[in-house]
């Protein structure tokens, strides 16, 4: 290899906040910069493009459609030619699409795709999850490398034939755990969650989409109030189905005792003050708020689903419980409500977890392995 930068350009579709674009972020900010001259390609503005203009990274604006699209393909293609980096890194459905395609015409570099969970994997349609399929088998041709965030990941897509065993890697997510250590309960917080009201908080982070089964979770909220009427339930994260779950809170009757935060930046200062925190999904790859809440010391309930067994063993780092299932969500909860020391011991033995497995040094170290080995110098 030479002694120049190996030149990489990350392409994600969207800017808003969400776990790939978070991802993204930590590469670029941790990467080693004498060994990687790193540029980023997504949408002109958003959450994403703001933190990296504070890190002086080149972002290439880029509006892509997530339909196949013509003029999505042509401007990427263009993208890519013009700025001809050695490594071209793509992270999601619609980046990884266009990106690996623009590459099939004359790309002298190599091609690395990153699944953040394989969500049409788990989607109810055959015909759609049979289409997608096929375009990632052809799209597997174009690639050098596929990481997958979960282990489920890889040995689902193996199963399905979008991964080779020999091409592919596990780098686990990872996180900054100290940035979660900063936090107690004496912080002069700038969004007081308690109240005198509500004196206990049970919380979660994520968009406010159908994965993420917040449904059940409004649904489950009625139960737990019957005996702890002092609970509060928060939400952290937007999405399209705010409204339709608002609606579902006042139907419920407890859309007092529910806040909808929207997007926050705060996410440390947010879960110091979190009592409990939920993660009801339908599906995932390896969720990031989950290894946040276990960074911040919070006693975790989430659905057996994916890479999130990977995270927790039921009844040590977490409460598991099946997906789909309010009445497991306000039972599991009502335990920990009731019992303090399988909060406190199910807390640490997930801090514990994260800083041996789930590290932000270990998932930077490998992934610029990753970079080494099949960079074209």
């Amino acid at each position: 290899m030479s002694l120049s930068r190996i030149k990489v350009l990350m392409f994600i579709d969207e800017a808003k906040m969400g776990g790939g674009q978070q991802h993204l972020l930590w590469l670029v900010q941790n990467m080693d910069k004498s060994k990687f001259e790193i540029e980023v390609a997504c949408e002109p503005e958003g959450y994403l493009v703001d933190e990296l203009r504070k890190l002086n990274i080149t972002v290439h604006p880029i509006t892509i459609s997530n339909n196949p699209s013509i003029f999505s393909l042509i401007k990427t293609y263009r993208l890519l030619n013009k700025i001809s980096p050695m490594i071209l890194h793509t992270h999601g459905g619609t980046a990884g699409f266009y990106g690996r395609l623009s590459a099939f015409f004359n790309f002298k570099g190599a091609v690395i795709h990153t699944y953040h969970g394989i969500h049409y994997l788990h989607f109810d349609k055959y015909l759609l999850r049979k289409i997608y399929t096929s375009i990632d088998k052809f799209l597997l041709r174009i690639t050098n490398c596929t990481i997958c965030v979960a282990q489920n990941d890889f040995d689902i897509g193996l199963k399905a034939g979008i991964i080779q065993k020999e091409k592919a890697v596990v780098i686990h997510n990872g996180i900054d755990i100290d940035k979660f250590l900063r936090y107690n309960e004496n912080t002069d917080y700038k969004i007081k969650l308690k109240t005198e009201k509500h004196s206990i908080i049970v919380g979660s982070v994520g968009r406010l989409h159908y994965q993420k089964g917040y449904e059940y979770l409004i649904e489950a909220s009625k139960s737990v109030m019957e005996y702890y009427p002092d609970v509060k339930f928060v939400l952290i994260g937007d999405g399209g189905l705010r409204g339709s779950l608002e609606s579902s809170a006042k139907k419920n009757g407890v859309y007092n005792s529910f806040t909808f935060l929207g997007n926050q930046t705060n996410i440390p200062e947010l879960l110091a003050q979190i009592d409990i925190f939920v993660l009801p999904s339908l599906w995932e790859g390896l969720p990031l708020v989950l290894l946040e809440a276990m960074a911040a010391q919070k006693p975790v309930i989430a659905t057996d689903v994916n890479g999130i067994v990977e995270i927790i063993e039921t009844e040590k780092e977490g409460i598991l419980i099946p997906s789909k299932n309010s009445a497991a969500i306000s039972s599991a909860l009502i335990r920990l409500l009731k019992d303090d020391e399988l909060r406190k011991r199910i807390a640490a033995n997930g801090y514990v977890k994260v800083v041996r497995e789930f590290s932000l040094k270990k998932m930077i170290e490998e992934t610029e392995s990753v970079y080494l080995k099949y960079s074209p110098n």
